[in-house]
């Protein structure tokens, strides 16, 4: 007498929890370890993040659907879903069209992992204590990704140093209803790294800040290999590692 096997399948939460970490915390390691992707192909990273969201939505889909339970996995996915959220925020440097969506892939991100965590975590109490921890977390989330303007920074003006070694950029930067300013980086290029997909960028240190129309006058000169003029104000690079 045969016997039918039911075949072993994996749940969509599981899949969900691959998604955001393997996608998230990368970029989060890279940041804190002082680099920044600079993508070769700017229109990469918007097909892949699109993508990547219509995949969670599907999966958000089928996991509401069969109440796909998992003791560890089901009360974790809102903070697996923030950590994505920052990994993409923070992880590589883009712009274009990526840049105008990326409010709503935050956005639909969040709600998935709400959703799933409201509809599989069957303890009700868990529900309470968790939902108001991550409410708590989400919620100013939304309001940053609503109110921030994500379009591109443009550079107003560039030099680089004597010795090659290190970029100063003036950028405008409107941010929406938190101000508009125009600021300086410094970024060492030696420390660059080139890959297939693009190039690990030392992360620039913010030397200055300044109003929004200061671009148009503004000049950077370098005196030294270690000092640079901004207008008229001298400035040492004795901080940038």
């Amino acid at each position: 007498m045969q016997t039918k096997t039911k075949k072993a399948s994996i749940s969509p939460l599981t899949v969900l929890a691959i998604v955001f970490l393997g996608f998230g915390i990368p970029y989060i390691i890279l940041k804190m370890s002082g680099y920044t992707l600079v993508p070769v192909n700017r229109f990469a990273p918007a097909l892949l993040s699109s993508l990547i969201t219509a995949a969670v939505v599907f999966l958000t889909f089928k996991g509401v659907k069969h109440r796909a339970e998992s003791t560890v996995i089901s009360p974790l996915i809102p903070l697996f879903s923030i950590i994505f959220v920052i990994g993409k925020a923070i992880g590589y440097d883009t712009d274009g069209i990526e840049l105008y969506l990326l409010p709503i892939y935050a956005c639909v991100i969040l709600l998935c992992g709400m959703t799933l965590f409201f509809a599989c975590v069957k303890k009700k109490m868990l529900r309470i204590i968790l939902g108001a921890v991550y409410s708590v977390l989400i919620i100013p989330m939304f309001i940053w990704v609503l109110l921030w303007d994500f379009g591109p920074k443009p550079v107003a003006t560039a030099e680089i140093s004597p010795n090659g070694l290190y970029l100063a950029e003036a950028v405008r930067s409107n941010q929406g209803v938190f101000g508009r300013h125009t600021f300086v980086y410094v970024s060492r290029l030696e420390k660059s790294v080139q890959l297939p997909i693009g190039v690990l960028r030392n992360n620039p240190i913010q030397i200055y800040i300044g109003e929004y129309d200061e671009h148009e006058i503004m000049t950077l000169k370098w005196e030294t290999n270690e000092i640079i003029f901004i207008n008229e104000d001298g400035y040492s690079l004795s901080n940038i590692p």
